[in-house]
């Protein structure tokens, strides 16, 4: 039996909370050895890192207001969110999670917190590639919306998911 688009949409954010509980239980509970010492300069980054992640949730949270989902899909009677943070990133939610994932692991330099954020991350990236191709489907001005912002890494192109330039960006 085929899944629905708002079925599939339901399994990537319940598969999203998965990762991310994961890469919690990945962090909090590894004991094994560092990959390189913890502390010092990047336990600091560490610490920037996942500070800048969690202010950056906070003010994509505040700017979405009604329309915040986990689910890919645009939430049912929403609009469009080009402000705030949303100015400048397409995705800031995902880019706060990058960050908090690269500033935990740099907090706790393991094989098993490296591997879970590697999990996280792909993930968010595969997510993203969906999330867009729903709301250039259910917004007309996202396409122009995508060329004036950012995907997930700030600074690496206009245009694309995931930061990285695509033909259009040239």
């Amino acid at each position: 039996m085929p899944m629905n688009g708002q079925q599939a949409s339901r399994n990537f954010g319940t598969a999203q909370t998965i990762l991310l509980f994961g890469f919690a239980v990945a962090y909090f509970f590894d004991r094994s050895s560092w990959i390189f010492a913890p502390g010092g300069f990047m336990g600091g980054l560490g610490v920037a890192l996942s500070v800048a992640g969690l202010l950056l949730m906070l003010a994509a949270f505040l700017a979405l207001r009604g329309v915040i989902q986990i689910a890919p899909e645009p939430k049912a009677g929403g609009h469009l969110v080009t402000s705030g943070v949303y100015s400048m990133l397409r995705h800031p939610i995902y880019t706060a999670i990058l960050l908090v994932v690269i500033g935990l692991f740099l907090r706790k330099p393991t094989l098993l917190v490296a591997a879970a954020g590697i999990l996280v991350i792909a993930f968010l990236l595969v997510k993203v590639r969906l999330e867009e191709r729903l709301l250039l489907e259910r917004y007309p001005d996202y396409a122009a919306y995508m060329s004036r912002s950012w995907g997930v890494i700030p600074g690496l192109g206009r245009g694309s998911s995931g930061g990285a330039a695509t033909k259009r960006d040239v």
